[in-house]
């Protein structure tokens, strides 16, 4: 004998079908490229909206007044706290069609360090890319094309300025760049900083070992004589264009304070 289906059971049918329904959380992310996030866990807060997001319900968030120098990341979820507020306020009847009474979403954000590259009232850390020295096997030729890609991923970083190593010789001189190509002791890079105003001064070399690629890369503070970024690879059996593979990593490595990349 089939039993009649009461008011009570169709409800807790339609909150179990519901709750099938909460898979469906979601996270949008921005990131902006290059920029230093600050240490700690990342600062939350809901952001209410109600007829599907039609209606708001609450301001947009202060990312200005959160993070005066900037923000790394922000992200944007319905986490299943956020869902299961949707579902009781709406009674699962709107829920599948994705236009709760009440939209709450958590708004992450990640502020920039501050003082660091990107971060809002620095100037632009302005790094020199000196010109690569190419060593076992590597032509002359190939270790300046891949300079110059290195500069330019370098550029790519948001609150960076670049001097490539063409630019060093139209400051400079030919003659004077040439003198410089064998500078590595920390006098020598301290008065290239200085004629450059440099900021950071990326050098470093490219070698072949059997069939791998040895790169060695070093950012020097001019100013302090140290070495806050540095970045070796040892690319094994693969092409030149392994190093352009590498860019964003090494970009990173020499950038980001006391990073040292393995």
């Amino acid at each position: 004998m089939t039993r009649p289906t009461t008011p009570r059971a169709l409800a807790g049918l339609a909150l179990v079908a519901a709750l099938t329904g909460l898979p469906g959380c979601y996270t949008i992310r921005y990131e902006r490229k290059g920029t230093v996030a600050e240490a700690g866990a990342p600062r939350e807060r809901w952001h209410h909206a109600f007829l599907g997001g039609a209606i708001p319900g609450s301001r947009a968030v202060p990312l200005k007044q959160i993070c005066p120098a900037g923000v790394a990341r922000v992200e944007s979820q319905v986490t299943f706290l956020n869902a299961l507020g949707q579902l009781v306020t709406t009674g699962g009847i709107l829920y599948p069609l994705h236009a709760p009474l009440w939209e709450p979403t958590t708004v992450s954000v990640v502020c920039a360090r501050d003082g660091a590259p990107g971060g809002r009232g620095e100037r632009a850390l302005r790094v020199v890319v000196l010109p690569l020295t190419a060593l076992g096997g590597v032509p002359p030729e190939t270790a300046q094309l891949l300079g110059d890609a290195l500069a330019g991923e370098l550029r790519r970083r948001r609150g960076v300025t670049v001097v490539t190593p063409s630019d060093v010789a139209a400051i400079l001189g030919v003659e004077r760049t040439k003198q410089m190509l064998g500078c590595n002791d920390a006098g020598c890079v301290a008065r290239i900083g200085g004629e450059l105003d440099a900021d950071r001064i990326v050098h470093g070399s490219l070698g072949r070992v059997g069939d791998s690629l040895v790169v060695n890369l070093s950012a020097v503070d001019p100013r302090r004589g140290d070495a806050p970024g540095s970045a070796s690879r040892r690319l094994r059996g693969v092409g030149d264009e392994a190093f352009l593979d590498a860019l964003p990593e090494l970009a990173d490595a020499l950038l980001a304070p006391g990073a040292r990349a393995r």
